[in-house]
């Protein structure tokens, strides 16, 4: 199963737990008879406490679920490694196929990336102008280097095509590089 399936499912029952828990303690709160001696105390690091006094046990039950609740939103999700997030990950993948299949999800976010310097107003200035393309020079070589491919892939070396792109494209891309190049250049309007 997707890992990234499986992660939305886990927070979403986190979520409906907490949910319900918050609905549990309200009813139990309701549903107590008033009492004058009940009280909870929280012992925190550092001599803090704190201490809740005529609160019924509903109470807990509702704060249990906050804060499950609050955990379960407060943290992004993360998917680290894997074929969910290989293309905009870290580090290289190991496995040829898996390279490959990022380097097919990539295709549509170079494209997407490549059709901006179009979309750019008429009337913008040189320097930003080119400000912006080689900022997506950078980012469209970050987002390559985790799934480089092999030589006979149509992939040489990656410091080189890095080098050839940094330089401003000049002439002819390097030797053996028509798979980086088709990839780099995915979506271009000629």
């Amino acid at each position: 199963m997707d890992p990234l399936l499986l992660r939305f499912i886990e927070r979403i029952t986190t979520v409906l737990t907490g949910g319900f828990s918050i609905y549990l303690g309200y009813r139990l709160f309701l549903s107590m008879p008033e009492q004058k001696n009940s009280d909870g105390k929280f012992v925190l690091p550092l001599h803090t406490s704190i201490v809740l006094t005529k609160v019924g046990p509903g109470i807990f039950f509702a704060l249990f679920g906050i804060a499950a609740v609050i955990f379960a939103l407060s943290r992004p999700m993360q998917m680290e490694g894997g074929r969910t997030t290989s293309y905009a990950g870290g580090s290289s993948l190991s496995d040829s196929d898996e390279r490959a299949d990022a380097r097919a999800l990539l295709r549509k976010e170079m494209a997407v990336l490549n059709t901006i310097p179009r979309l750019l107003r008429s009337e913008l200035n040189n320097q930003d102008r080119l400000d912006v393309e080689l900022g997506l020079r950078r980012i469209k070589l970050g987002l390559m280097h985790p799934v480089w491919g092999r030589s006979d892939e149509g992939f040489g070396d990656f410091p080189a095509f890095e080098k050839w792109v940094q330089a401003g494209e000049p002439g002819p891309s390097p030797q053996g590089m028509d798979g980086a190049l088709n990839l780099y250049r995915y979506g271009e309007m000629p």
